[in-house]
């Protein structure tokens, strides 16, 4: 049985000054005997020639290498692998292998030069879901107000810290983690040597998770508001750590005014 192995991220795929470096991992029996790399290299089609390594990466596995030129194309590099013998050939696609050649799209891809900012690379990220870090001493009881939450069909939830949780009404149960929590604990993180934080949505919602955004304008209340999340800004900027965001944009949630599925904004609703 034949087995291969990429993914279009190091060690696959690393950058050399000029080139992009494509690595495919084979192994198993009846091993191909060429490989070609297909490739839009100058904006058209194309098919590189894979060089077959002496050095092998693990025991009994095989290494094929090419070098895609990123002087000039698009920076999404589409590409795929074509394994040759003398009566068949294979290709192999983020789906596996098949007989067939791969619609574009079907392909693997990467992006270079990356957009990204390069800081980005050289950091040491601890995600957080607020409401499960840490429940900040200022705390008040308007953090803690109970409200019907339409997509669970009862009120939500509000839990001691240290009380288990249930399956039951995962989205709709609350322990009181908030923003201001995080700024206590950052002289924590910092001494694990963590040097980034990604928090997951924090803006107005109606579940614990936040992912069903109400309004993007305003930190949800229950994490302490928008002044929250200035201290915590302003806190990690003392600290030296960077703070990331997840921006849920590609979709809302059915009480944001956007939809008003519940009537709850001007008592008319969007169907």
């Amino acid at each position: 049985m034949l087995n291969a192995w990429h993914l279009p991220v190091a060690p696959f795929v690393k950058q050399n000054k000029d080139n992009l470096v494509i690595t495919l991992w084979l192994a198993g029996e009846n091993q191909p005997e060429r490989v070609t790399l297909r490739a839009e290299v100058d904006n058209e089609e194309t098919t590189l020639k894979m060089h077959k390594q002496r050095s092998q990466p693990q025991p009994g596995v095989t290494a094929w290498r090419a070098n895609i030129d990123l002087r000039s194309g698009q920076p999404r590099r589409r590409y795929s692998f074509k394994l040759l013998w003398n009566n068949r050939q294979l290709w192999f696609t983020p789906q596996g292998f098949s007989r067939f050649p791969p619609a574009r799209l079907e392909q693997f891809a990467v992006d270079y030069p990356e957009a990204g900012p390069q800081w980005v690379n050289d950091q040491v990220f601890y995600q957080i879901f607020p409401d499960r870090f840490a429940r900040s001493e200022t705390r008040t009881a308007g953090q803690d107000k109970v409200y019907y939450h339409h997509a669970a069909g009862h009120d939500i939830i509000l839990k001691e810290w240290d009380e288990p949780l249930t399956a039951q009404a995962g989205g709709s149960t609350f322990y009181g983690g908030d923003l201001d929590g995080i700024s206590e604990k950052l002289p924590y993180l910092k001494k694990l040597g963590v040097t980034a934080l990604y928090l997951n949505p924090v803006f107005k919602a109606p579940s614990v998770h936040k992912y069903d955004t109400a309004d993007y304008r305003h930190v949800d209340p229950q994490f302490g508001g928008d002044d929250a999340l200035l201290r915590l800004r302003k806190n990690t900027q003392k600290e030296g750590m960077r703070l990331i965001l997840d921006g849920v944009f590609n979709h809302s949630g059915d009480s944001h005014a956007w939809f008003d599925r519940h009537n709850q904004v001007d008592g008319r609703g969007v169907p």
